[in-house]
């Protein structure tokens, strides 16, 4: 017997679901391997996630990211005092998303390591090395305390905006051959991915998710109405490559 639409949906919300789960459970996983004192010695290994990002997406910042997992549960307590999460307007979000790039390329650069080593303000580093005691160490304490603040209303904050760490993963993820795929033409438009995306993506309009963006947390397909409308599968990497990458996005605006 052939299975209706709300079944298969009914069945894939499920699978949704127990993913969702073991999602929560490696990040409290690693998020107590920070808390131990354990994710200092076992960072290198981490680097198996790049060449894991060219292949399938990046799965570190949306599953084993300690900063992450905790804005993640920062924004369920906010969502407790406050239901209706702030977002970035589209008109903003098309050139923030950049903003990230834009900081990494002033942290890199000669000129500014003149002036200020501005990697010692990175929130992220701060949070996994922990403070020192300096002014610089004290300032990004502040930065990123007000970021864990700010994702009590918004949804990751910090990565949306200033990781460094995320961009090579996300840059990678371009070349990914698994990805986010949406059926253009079962697709209710309803706009439901697009609420539910923590990194601000525009699913709604795309054929596959190859946004530097995606963390691959999957809450997109999950909250689909429409039964194999999102999926996760195989694509042509070479296909959309050209302009999906950031610049060119940047510069059709």
């Amino acid at each position: 017997m052939e299975r209706t639409n709300y079944q298969k949906k009914q069945e894939s919300h499920k699978r949704q679901k127990q993913l969702q789960w073991l999602r929560l459970a490696i990040q409290i996983l690693f998020l107590g391997i920070f808390i131990g004192g354990m994710y200092r010695i076992l960072k290198p290994g981490f680097i198996i996630f790049l060449p894991l990002a060219f292949l399938a997406g990046n799965y570190f910042c949306g599953w084993v990211c300690p900063f992450g997992t905790l804005q993640e549960i920062l924004g369920k307590i906010g969502t407790l005092l406050y239901p209706k999460k702030l977002r970035m307007p589209s008109a903003l979000q098309q050139y923030l998303q950049y903003s990230r790039y834009l900081l990494a390329i002033i942290a890199i650069s000669h000129v500014a390591s003149v002036y200020v080593n501005l990697s010692n303000i990175n929130a992220y580093k701060t949070f996994i090395h922990g403070m020192t005691g300096s002014a610089a160490q004290i300032t990004a304490v502040i930065i990123m305390c007000s970021f864990l603040v700010a994702a009590l209303f918004f949804e990751r904050p910090f990565c949306n905006y200033c990781c460094p760490e995320g961009i090579k993963y996300g840059l990678a993820s371009f070349a990914r051959i698994l990805t986010i795929k949406r059926d253009v033409y079962n697709c209710a438009q309803c706009k439901r991915c697009d609420k539910i995306c923590p990194m601000n993506i525009e699913i709604s309009t795309k054929s596959n998710v190859r946004n530097a963006q995606c963390i691959n947390c999957f809450k997109c397909i999950e909250a689909c109405p429409m039964a194999d409308t999102l999926s996760y599968g195989l694509v042509n990497p070479l296909k959309e490559l050209g302009k999906n990458f950031p610049i060119t996005q940047l510069l059709k605006k």
